[in-house]
């Protein structure tokens, strides 16, 4: 009898093939699912870093007005969010200040990811 392509369509191929479409989809499942989980791990560190920077640069401005350095801390966690550290730099006549957060999220979160910026600003009034 032969074959025709219809047959094969209908699944009534040799028997050591049945499953196999199965079987594939099986193995590439974990793979997709990593692959997403890679992606939205980056997602996330692009976001704590955009967030890391603006509260850096936020927190500068805050600095070079004159304002109290109390408010910086307040700043920094509004922006940059509740875990992430800052510390200030005073320079000749500029301020200079570092942030720095865990990027959320489990798989960045089993890597260790950590996302950082810095600011430095001109104190008003020091030209």
């Amino acid at each position: 009898m032969t074959r025709t392509p219809r047959d094969v369509r209908r699944g009534k191929g040799p028997a050591s093939l049945r499953g196999a479409v199965t079987a594939e989809f099986a193995v590439a499942i974990p793979a997709v699912i990593l692959l997403l989980g890679l992606l939205l791990a980056a997602v996330s560190a692009g976001v704590a870093q955009i967030r890391v920077e603006e509260a850096a640069r936020s927190a500068a401005r805050t600095l070079a007005r004159g304002d109290d350095p109390d408010a910086v801390a307040q700043e920094v966690r509004r922006i940059a969010g509740g875990e992430a550290e800052h510390t200030v730099e005073p320079g000749a006549g500029t301020v200079t200040v570092r942030v720095s957060s865990a990027v959320p999220g489990p798989v960045a979160a089993a890597a260790g990811l950590r996302v950082a910026a810095s600011a430095t600003l001109a104190l008003e009034g020091s030209r």
